[in-house]
């Protein structure tokens, strides 16, 4: 397979995907208008709209399509297992609970303002998906197997979902809604203030894992043989832990527990691929991450009955692809 005119024309059709997810709406708007909006030729209301509504979410799509494939990538290669992805081992779900704590208790406690302040689900849903990851790695050092891991991250999850349970049986019903809402995930509604914050987050995650990747090939041939050739493993896994903990957090925090995306799109590049340059692979994460999330985007858009939450179309997107990991790499799966 010729992999770089192949890339080259990802490249182009996540561009023009780009493009069209600030066209495709409830109104459409055709691309000559969107050249006027940028060239200044447009009115108000229309630049109003595709400066402060659509591009945000079309940005923000291509932040979480970036971070969340990364991410899974970082933390399939360092657990040497395919299923491995933030979801999977429960970081979500601990960022899940931190927004629970904030919806729930804070309204249990009379401190409903504090809730109108979107900058405090963001800073509880990081919190816990920080807490969740520092967590998984610190057992990833005392558990050999991986699937034992894995095991891990369900029972966290599992913890997570129970302390969620008790909380919604006690709130009110306004309350569970706005939970429920949050937990469908949304790549609208982010100002700009927001997205430069998340943008600087995924800026800085990106720039760590680039810093893994020598490191992670030679894990491909065992830990003894990239010790031989210098790699400090524990130096190592801390910088995919700090990469992962930037990109996982930041897109759970900022769009909502997001599933299924990170393990999926890694798993299609390795299968499309079959190589063992991690930079080839890398890059071809990047930006099918991006591909798809703006994919998935313009889908909750085109829905006839109104607009369908970006975690519905991932998870009917991701379950195959998890399945297909299931019953056709049984030998990955370790």
């Amino acid at each position: 397979m010729k992999e770089k005119p192949l890339f080259f024309v990802l490249i182009i059709l996540t561009l023009l995907l780009f493009v069209l997810s600030l066209s495709v709406g409830k109104v459409s708007i055709s691309f000559t208008e969107i050249f006027n909006v940028f060239s200044g030729h447009s009115d108000e209301m229309l630049r109003n709209l595709v400066l402060n509504f659509r591009l945000p979410k079309s940005l923000t799509a291509l932040l979480v399509g970036i971070s969340l494939p990364i991410s899974g990538f970082l933390m399939q290669e360092l657990f040497k297992n395919p299923l491995a992805e933030p979801s999977v081992l429960g970081i979500t779900s601990m960022a899940s609970l931190g927004v629970a704590i904030v919806i729930f208790l804070f309204s249990m406690i009379g401190l409903d303002e504090f809730l109108n302040n979107p900058w405090i689900t963001i800073i509880a849903s990081f919190l816990g998906a920080v807490f969740a990851l520092f967590l998984v790695i610190s057992l990833s050092f005392r558990v050999k197997s991986s699937a034992s891991l894995v095991i891990i991250g369900f029972m966290i999850a599992g913890l997570a979902g129970a302390l969620i349970g008790m909380m919604q049986y006690f709130a009110s019903s306004d309350k569970i809604k706005a939970y429920l809402v949050w937990g469908f995930g949304s790549l609208s509604g982010l100002s700009w203030e927001q997205l430069g914050v998340f943008g600087l987050f995924v800026l800085s995650g990106i720039i760590v894992s680039l810093f893994t990747l020598r490191g992670i090939t030679a894990l491909l041939l065992g830990e003894k043989y990239a010790q031989s050739l210098g790699i400090n493993i524990k130096k190592l896994r801390l910088t995919i832990l700090i990469s992962t903990a930037l990109l996982t957090a930041s897109a759970t925090a900022f769009a909502g527990p997001i599933s299924f995306i990170g393990l999926a799109v890694p798993h299609i590049c390795r299968t499309l691929l079959r190589t063992g340059d991690m930079k080839i692979l890398y890059r071809w994460i990047f930006v099918s991450g991006i591909f798809f999330m703006l994919l998935f985007s313009i889908l909750t858009e085109v829905f006839p009955f109104g607009t369908l939450p970006i975690n519905i179309i991932t998870a009917l997107f991701g379950a195959p692809i998890v399945i297909s990991i299931l019953l056709n790499n049984k030998n990955e799966v370790r």
